[in-house]
Formats: structure tokens, C-alpha cells, sequence
């Protein structure tokens, strides 16, 4: 029987509930994708005949012995699966499981763990994508996402991955009765965190990430005991920071998540 949530538990002994991604988000995702793809290649195909028309290299390499070797069609006509699994495989690693499409969509790539997924197992999903598309139009894989209980095609199977739909988390709205200075001392920590962005490591932002995604489904004391460990070795990577600041663990994790999300809209 299909799931529509999935629930993992962390080392820490740590409970998340994900949302599966179904049929319908990961087909808009995937489209979304596909235009993407076939707007760049068109471009690139453009360009390349453009400069080959200007130099003359067309006309050479029709004449030329080179162009008889049943290998060169080949190449050129696999070049877009080529640039598909590139595509996925290298967004998919620079976003933490994400594509243009998938980001559009609220979708993101994890491991069957929970854990964020590394290159080896992009590329084996990414790859299979040839034998999920078969005979055409991904019918392969859409049986395997519509009848298997956690929606994985074959690549998902034999990469160890799921698609899951991500909560998209925004910063608590402020009470009418806020005083302007409470406002500006938050501007002026967000400031500051950006400027140290750079000193963290993908698993670190990664980290942030998730607690503050997920951190509505723990008690309260696991969540302030949670925020405190993931805070602790954070807190030497944004030098200047007061006794007063480092006494509320989570408030850090938001102005460090809210730098972050900021940093991405720039990108």
C-alpha cells in the first residue's frame, strides 16, 4: 500500500515526518525541468551552427572522412540524455537534492535515512533515468512511482532516495506591538551572519535547515535541547558575539537560517 508520509528517525533517536512527493508534483517538477533543458540546448545547438556557419566548419567535417564513422551521429544524438543526467546529477548536488523545477515545486531529494544525498547516488538515480523512461514518456517510472509504498522509481530503488515535499519555513510575523528597535537589533544580527556564511559547511547549513523546518514536531525540551547542540560548535565561526546572544540557541539558528535564505534569493 502507497504511503502519503513517511516518518525517520535520526541517530539521535529524532522522529521527522516527511510528506512523499506524488505522480502529480514530481510530473510539473519534471516538466518544468524539461523546458529548461530543451531552452538551453535549443540556445547551445543555435550557437554552435551559428559559429560553424561563420567559420566553415560545416561545410569541412560533411566532406571530411571523419563524418562516416557511424560513432559521431551517435554521440550527437545521445548528447541530450547527456545533458540530462548532468543536469539533475550536478543541481541536484549544488542544491542539496534540488532542481530548478523541484525548487519551483517544493520538492527535494533525500536519502531513504533522511541524510542528504551525495554524488554516488545522484548520479546511479540520475543514470537510470534511461531505463525509467522506457518504452517512452517515463512509463516505466511511473509505474514504479504509482506502485511502490514510498513513490520510487527505479533509480530512487536502486540509489536508496526518496522525493519529498519540503516545508517551505518563513520567519514568525512580528506583533503590531513590536518596538522598531527589536526590529533593527534582528537587521543588525542578520547583517552580521551573513558576512560569516562562508566559514560554514554545507552539513552545517544543512543541519540549521532541518531543525528549523522540523522543529514544530518536538517537545519542548528536545527542541531546546536540540537547538543548543546544533548552536554550540557554530557559535566560534561568527566571532563578536555577546554572552546575551549566545544564551538563545534557536533565535541564533533563525538569524543564521534567515541570513542563508537570503543568500539564496541573491543567487
Amino acid at each position: 500500500m502507497q504511503q502519503d508520509h513517511v516518518t525517520i528517525e535520526t541517530p539521535e533517536h529524532i522522529q521527522f515526518s516527511y510528506e512523499l512527493a506524488g505522480l502529480g508534483s514530481r510530473f510539473l517538477a519534471l516538466f518544468m525541468d524539461t523546458l529548461i533543458q530543451i531552452t538551453v540546448l535549443g540556445l547551445l545547438w543555435a550557437l554552435v551552427a551559428y559559429l560553424a556557419s561563420l567559420t566553415g566548419v560545416a561545410e569541412g567535417f560533411r566532406d571530411s572522412e571523419i563524418a562516416s564513422i557511424p560513432l559521431i551521429p551517435l554521440i550527437v544524438l545521445s548528447s541530450p540524455v547527456l545533458f540530462a543526467i548532468a543536469y539533475f546529477t550536478l543541481f541536484e548536488l549544488i542544491w542539496w537534492g534540488q532542481t530548478p523545477g523541484k525548487r519551483l515545486g517544493g520538492l527535494r531529494v533525500i536519502k531513504v535515512g533522511g541524510q542528504r544525498v551525495g554524488f554516488t547516488e545522484l548520479a546511479l538515480r540520475n543514470i537510470l533515468r534511461l531505463i525509467d523512461f522506457l518504452p517512452a514518456l517515463y512509463t516505466m517510472g511511473i509505474l514504479f512511482v504509482f506502485f511502490t509504498s514510498r513513490c520510487q522509481r527505479i533509480g530512487d530503488l536502486a540509489a536508496g532516495t526518496i522525493v519529498v515535499k519540503e516545508r517551505l519555513w518563513e520567519l514568525p510575523a512580528r506583533p503590531a506591538s513590536a518596538a522598531a528597535t527589536d526590529l533593527d537589533i534582528e537587521e543588525e544580527l542578520v547583517r552580521r551572519a551573513r558576512a560569516y556564511m562562508a566559514a560554514l559547511t554545507r552539513e552545517e547549513i544543512e543541519a540549521v535547515r532541518r531543525f528549523i523546518q522540523r522543529r514544530g514536531e518536538l517537545s519542548a525540551p528536545l527542541r531546546t535541547r536540540l537547538a543548543g547542540d546544533i548552536a554550540e560548535p557554530l557559535y566560534e565561526k561568527f566571532p563578536g558575539l555577546s554572552d546575551g546572544e549566545r544564551t538563545h540557541p534557536e533565535l541564533f539558528l533563525e538569524v543564521i537560517y534567515r541570513a542563508y535564505l537570503e543568500q539564496q534569493q541573491r543567487m
